[in-house]
């Protein structure tokens, strides 16, 4: 293969990675995400409230998060815009990510409680899974993902500096972030159907 012919399937590759991309943003994760901001940031800041009424045995904290997941994941199947079909590269490495990451909370969760480890301990784990999830989304996603597992990584240092609160600001950044990742993804959905639209005008 020569250079010239090297470009050329390069072009072909970015093509093709960059369709996959867009065909994901029509899937509705924009709004599926921004939803699971406000459910997510309300369940950490609802784990904080829990933890001030001075629950010490995991039975409430598990009641709370046995709402929200299975509220999370019914969203997804709801929200879907195309429930069949193949599913692309990125749609794949998403709930490759997020369902690693809350297998990975679940079992640091079980971990803490069986050390004996108090519920305050938890919170600067999950906020640094947060950033390492996040992370692997800038990596397939772009660059600007980077900046919600940015926020994460600073979330952690303030759980720890401010441990009474620590849900609390782990709620917040779940409920910027996801939103913000929600939001934007939702705007390139928008932009993506109107080039369709104005593709199928001329």
């Amino acid at each position: 293969m020569d250079r010239a012919q090297a470009v050329e399937a390069l072009e072909l590759l970015r093509r093709v990675v960059g369709q996959a991309r867009d065909d994901t943003t029509l899937q509705n994760w924009g709004v599926i995400w921004m939803l699971h901001g406000l459910t997510n940031g309300l369940g950490f800041v609802g784990t904080n409230l829990l933890m001030w009424r001075g629950y010490d045995t995991p039975w409430a904290y598990v009641m709370l998060w046995g709402v929200i997941l299975p509220v999370n994941m019914s969203s997804i199947f709801l929200l879907k815009s195309r429930p069949a079909g193949a599913w692309t590269f990125f749609e794949s490495m998403i709930w490759l990510i997020w369902t690693t990451f809350v297998g990975a909370a679940l079992l640091a969760t079980a971990a803490n409680f069986l050390l004996g480890f108090s519920l305050v301990q938890l919170g600067p784990v999950v906020a640094v899974l947060s950033s390492y999830a996040f992370a692997m989304m800038g990596g397939m996603m772009g660059k600007r993902w980077f900046l919600g597992a940015a926020v994460f990584a600073v979330a952690a240092v303030l759980m720890g500096a401010f441990p009474r609160w620590g849900f609390i600001i782990l709620g917040v950044a779940w409920a910027i972030v996801q939103f913000a990742a929600g939001a934007t993804l939702n705007a390139q959905r928008k932009r993506r159907l109107a080039t369709g639209a104005e593709a199928r005008l001329v």
